[in-house]
């Protein structure tokens, strides 16, 4: 079934929809628990590398086109567009959940990060400096915000900051499913303070699980000469030459930055995030928008 969905959206002018389709399809409705929930990644780890082995253009041309040209960040008339930084898919699945249980009829599509997909990329594409002057907005930073409940922007930093706790081969501070129920907790705060008719709730990017068995299979070659290139999930053209990666497939190079394609990693020393974005996956690219009318 998914090579027949493929096929399809090679052969349509814009494959994007198809693709998040399949993704959204993968992730929601979510999993009866936050862990069983997040043992999809694997399902989701099969179908890019299908994707990239089918129809390696999307990563190549396609997504990147998007991700430089299309990021956006639009505030609803009337309303308020909440950030959770780094929310993907995964996240977004069980947010639709959760609004539905509650009474919500949230609608679900997709926007793109920037490339590379980081914060600061983010919001130099989407001219956030200007935007913050225009309307009033608001930082998150814990489960308890005080809000006042006409902003027009609020940025929370969950789940990214929760994220970055987590580290391989490090004590854990949190793990994955704690990440998520204080995101949540933090995300239902902000709603219960919103005086505002319309929420959008988005994403500046989202984030590759690179831990065991979520990543691509490359020989130990291609680990050394990425790892011998790569400092980070990206560097720039101006700084390391990756021509070569870019010809072996393994990396891609837009908007003036070199970005390893979909799960490619590599060995890392010291501290190491298994949750990373500044690549060009799927999951750090394609991030999701929800849009709900808030009934007073």
């Amino acid at each position: 079934m998914r090579t027949e969905s493929l096929t399809r959206l090679i052969e349509s002018d814009d494959p994007v929809p198809a693709v998040w389709d399949t993704l959204w399809d993968i992730w929601y409705p979510a999993g009866d628990d936050v862990t069983e929930h997040y043992g999809r990644e694997t399902d989701a780890v099969s179908y890019e590398r299908l994707l990239l082995d089918v129809y390696q253009e999307f990563f190549t041309d396609v997504l990147p086109d998007k991700c430089v040209n299309e990021a956006s960040l639009d505030i609803p008339e009337d309303g308020t567009f909440v950030v959770m930084d780094a929310m993907s898919v995964r996240e977004a699945s069980m947010f639709v959940d959760m609004l539905e249980d509650e009474g919500h009829e949230p609608e679900t599509g997709f926007s793109f990060s920037s490339v590379p997909s980081e914060t600061k990329f983010y919001r130099d594409r989407v001219d956030y400096s200007q935007i913050k002057k225009d309307h009033k907005t608001a930082d998150v930073k814990s489960q308890e915000p005080s809000l006042d409940g006409d902003e027009e922007i609020i940025w929370c930093r969950y789940p990214d900051a929760l994220l970055e706790n987590i580290q391989e081969g490090k004590t854990k501070l949190s793990s994955i499913e704690e990440m998520y129920e204080k995101t949540e907790t933090a995300l239902q705060a902000i709603l219960d303070q919103l005086d505002t008719d319309r929420v959008v709730i988005g994403s500046d990017h989202g984030y590759a699980r690179l831990d065991s068995g979520h990543t691509f299979q490359i020989s130990d070659s291609e680990k050394s000469a990425l790892q011998e290139t790569f400092s980070g999930r990206f560097e720039s053209v101006g700084d390391v030459d990756a021509r070569h990666l870019v010809n072996a497939g393994l990396v891609v190079e837009a908007d003036g930055y070199y970005m390893p394609i979909g799960r490619y990693t590599w060995p890392a020393r010291g501290k190491y995030s298994t949750f990373q974005h500044g690549g060009l996956s799927l999951a750090e690219c394609l991030t999701p928008r929800i849009k709900l009318d808030i009934e007073k």
